[in-house]
């Protein structure tokens, strides 16, 4: 095994630990909402508060830690959001786990911009964008076995028991990482820098991209379970469709990295997106034509879903170096703070047309969000990408 796999690695079973967290509310809102009697969409909130934690983790804690070495940022990062997940399980109160989603979502935007950071250190230049793919795998690997597993201790031992499995896996990765991440000497960054980024219109503009990529889904997604529900789908079936959503995001989370390797970051994104443009459409009818079409349609879902990250990753990337050399790791933490800017507006406006509207209509908005996505990067991003 060449030597920097072993750091990316262990970052893939950080974002595992990040994901199942992330995404365990879908598999089971609906049970919340019945456990503590509530609405579905104030269940939702749940994803929502996390993401809005995610925001503001990703560029203002990190400022705060950013002088420490990378090993202790990723072993305080997993100690905290171990912390945050055992009291979810222990206090099982409404409130209070509003409060650790929120603390578990400052650590999951830390963690993200930590591990991009180290993953673009130490990766040969021609792997950059297959290392980033490989440590946002363990986001994906959660979908496959994270997902349903929290569903399965939910059900067989407590509804908040995949709350303590996150807490033990992470705390075992948090200790792992004193002893096998490299010591990667730290690059102090100040709140000014988080400022000029904005100066640039090409990197804001590059924030919404990222913004509104990351969001698409999970105007679907955090209601996914409730739309499948509706339309009849039994219980043991929806679990296998988690399952199968999970390969199909790990396949196409790989599938991107490549893509963006061969191709580059720009035409890569470009296609994606209309290919998500689509099948999020389709989401609002295929329901139609029986549940064999709802499953495809998802799975298509999944795939291009993780697709865009690596190419937006690599994206942010490029336009961080271009614009800010001196100061990219702050610009590269705003656009982590980005991708869950749009997950939080997403799952805020997916609640709004689950309770207002119908579930059904979910992916038309999911498909906006693509859309706004698409026309930046054509529109702003196009000309300045191929100038340079």
């Amino acid at each position: 095994m060449q030597g920097y796999m072993k750091t990316i690695i262990l970052l893939a079973f950080s974002s595992f630990c990040m994901g199942v967290a992330e995404f365990i509310i879908s598999g089971i809102i609906t049970n919340i909402s019945k456990h503590y009697n509530i609405l579905v969409g104030e269940a939702g909130n749940l994803a929502t508060l996390y993401a809005i934690g995610v925001v503001i983790g990703a560029p203002i804690v990190s400022v705060l830690i950013s002088a420490w070495n990378y090993k202790l940022q990723l072993a305080f990062t997993l100690f905290i959001f171990c912390f945050s997940n055992a009291i979810i399980f222990f206090a099982d109160n409404f409130l209070i786990m509003l409060i650790a989603r929120f603390i578990g979502g400052l650590m999951h935007g830390l963690f993200f911009v930590i591990a991009t950071i180290v993953a673009i250190k130490v990766a040969p230049q021609n792997k950059t964008s297959t290392a980033l793919s490989l440590m946002v795998s363990g986001l994906t690997i959660a979908l496959v076995t994270g997902i349903p597993l929290g569903i399965f201790l939910s059900e067989q031992y407590s509804l908040l028991f995949p709350f303590a499995f996150i807490a033990v896996f992470s705390l075992l990765v948090a200790i792992a990482t004193l002893f096998i991440m490299p010591d990667l000497k730290g690059n102090k960054g100040s709140f000014k820098n988080l400022i000029i980024a904005f100066r640039f219109p090409p990197l804001y503009q590059g924030f919404l991209i990222t913004a509104f990529t990351c969001g698409s889904q999970f105007v679907l997604y955090v209601y996914l379970r409730v739309f499948l529900e509706k339309h009849g789908f039994h219980t043991d079936t929806i679990k296998n469709i988690f399952l199968l959503y999970g390969i199909a995001a790990i396949i196409g989370n790989l599938f991107g990295g490549k893509f963006a390797d061969s191709r580059g970051s720009f035409l890569a994104l470009s296609i994606i997106l209309i290919l998500q443009i689509t099948f999020f459409s389709l989401m609002s009818v295929t329901y139609m034509f029986g549940e064999l079409f709802v499953i495809i349609n998802i799975l298509c879902m999944a795939f291009f879903g993780f697709a865009s990250i690596a190419p937006l990753k690599m994206l942010s990337t490029y336009l961080a170096h271009t614009y800010t050399p001196k100061t990219q790791n702050d610009t590269i933490a705003l656009n982590e703070g980005a991708f869950n800017v749009g997950i939080a507006f997403a799952s805020f406006i997916g609640g709004i047309v689950e309770h207002n509207i119908s579930v059904n209509f979910n992916g038309l908005f999911s498909a906006i969000f693509s859309i706004c996505a698409w026309l930046i990067l054509f529109l702003c991003i196009r000309k300045i990408y191929y100038r340079m």
